[in-house]
């Protein structure tokens, strides 16, 4: 039985190294990239869709304080009149805000830890699919038109540019950064070697 489970295990591993020679690294590479690419569109769309819950569940919560206030002021004239039925049903319409208000603003907090969490993923996910796209520059022949790297670079910067997230496109690096880089070095040697 053994040697059967071993015969076995050899036969798979021969398949699977004559399939990865088979199938092209590049097209997986750049196939990955993308589902990588649309995993993220995907978080950032629901993050986008609970902050937008977020913002409303804030509008409900300022429109809560706003009658509870109401009410209180109301529940003040009640006893001042000395009228005691309507006093209770005015007591009973501020427990009930109250108790409204109180799970709004946990849902709130709740909604807030979550936004912040998926936010930091989506910078980790977002830095990690940068590495990967720097790795495939090594990796990588970059001689074709269409290879995983040049793919790769597309679909970030168009992400970049849909998203409004820094990152890739200020990889480059302008005349003006080197010379502004060059000057505060200098100066940092002058102030250096004056003291």
């Amino acid at each position: 039985m053994a040697i059967a489970n071993r015969v076995k295990r050899l036969f798979h591993a021969d398949v699977n190294a004559v399939l990865d020679i088979i199938e092209e690294p590049e097209a997986i590479l750049k196939q990955a990239i993308r589902e990588m690419q649309e995993a993220l569109d995907l978080k950032r769309a629901r993050l986008a869709r609970d902050r937008k819950h977020l913002s409303s569940l804030k509008a409900s919560e300022s429109h809560l304080k706003e009658q509870l206030a109401k009410v209180q002021k109301d529940l003040k004239l009640c006893l001042k009149e000395g009228s005691e039925e309507l006093s209770r049903k005015t007591v009973g319409r501020k427990l009930a805000f109250e108790k409204q208000l109180a799970v709004v603003e946990k849902r709130i907090s709740t909604g807030e830890k979550l936004s912040e969490q998926q936010s930091r993923e989506i910078d980790l996910q977002q830095d990690q699919l940068e590495s990967i796209v720097e790795k495939a520059k090594l990796f990588v022949p970059t001689a074709e038109e269409d290879s995983a790297f040049s793919v790769a670079e597309s679909i970030l910067s168009t992400a970049e540019h849909r998203a409004g997230y820094p990152g890739t496109g200020g990889m480059q690096v302008s005349e003006e950064e080197i010379e502004l880089e060059w000057i505060r070095i200098r100066d940092s040697l002058n102030k250096g070697g004056a003291s």
